[in-house]
């Protein structure tokens, strides 16, 4: 074996162990998150003194914090060892954009941002895997709702084209702090942050849109960036409407 072959084996051992650990550490810790999850969210709805709602809230942020880390994760894992098996069905992925965006509605309104949904039909249908569109779509607006202190976030869902040319184009456009010319290939790989280290401003394991490239990738799709530093960011994702 040549000395190349031995290096390029070895990489790719290491790349399996390593996401092999991943996958087990996400499933060791999502059980005991899951429980604490339950319990915070009773435990909110049912106390009534201030200051252990407030105590409650702080679990539940936390532990949502935690759960998203974990499923990042999983699919980072899924990525690397090429288990993802993709499920195409008719969708309403207009239905599905909005039960997505729903999910962020109380930060967005926390956080005082003005919040523009505009989605072309009610009624979209297109052939994808549900979770994997769910997971692009979740990705990018936490992305926007994380990075965005003012201003507005803005999500798009329409088609392009017609018949078997069809594109469905996703859109979600933020005011925030913007990406500088050099980050903007940077982002789209593995746990890598403009902000990095201890020092780090925004939290987060650097997953997100490393996971979103590559879902949209196997969904036969595109996703580009425009942005500013800042002035915001806007994200254009293309799929495919049939396949």
């Amino acid at each position: 074996m040549s000395d190349n072959n031995h290096i390029s084996s070895s990489s790719t051992s290491l790349s399996e162990l390593n996401s092999v650990f991943l996958d087990n550490m996400s499933h060791e810790l999502r059980t005991p998150v899951t429980v604490i999850l339950g319990y915070a969210s009773i435990l909110y709805e049912e106390l009534e003194d201030p200051e252990l709602k407030e105590m409650a809230e702080i679990i539940l942020k936390s532990s949502n914090r935690l759960t998203e880390a974990l499923n990042l994760i999983l699919d980072q894992a899924d990525i690397e060892t090429h288990r993802l098996k993709i499920n195409y069905e008719p969708e309403n992925v207009a239905q599905l954009v909005k039960d997505a965006v729903k999910i962020f509605e109380h930060e967005i309104l926390s956080k005082e941002l003005k919040l523009n949904l505009d989605v072309q039909s009610a009624e979209i249908i297109a052939d994808t895997d549900k979770r994997m569109f769910s997971r692009i779509v979740n990705n990018l607006v936490q992305n926007a709702v994380k990075f965005t202190k003012q201003g507005q976030i803005t999500i798009k869902l329409g088609v392009e084209g017609e018949d078997e040319n069809a594109t469905m184009v996703l859109e979600v456009i933020d005011t925030g702090i913007g990406i500088p010319d050099e980050y903007q290939s940077l982002i789209f790989e593995a746990f890598r942050q403009i902000s990095e280290g201890m020092n780090r401003k925004y939290q987060g394991v650097g997953l997100g849109l490393s996971v979103t490239k590559k879902f949209v990738e196997l969904l036969g799709g595109t996703i580009e960036v425009q942005s500013k530093e800042g002035e915001g960011s806007h994200f254009t994702v293309r799929l495919p409407l049939k396949h």
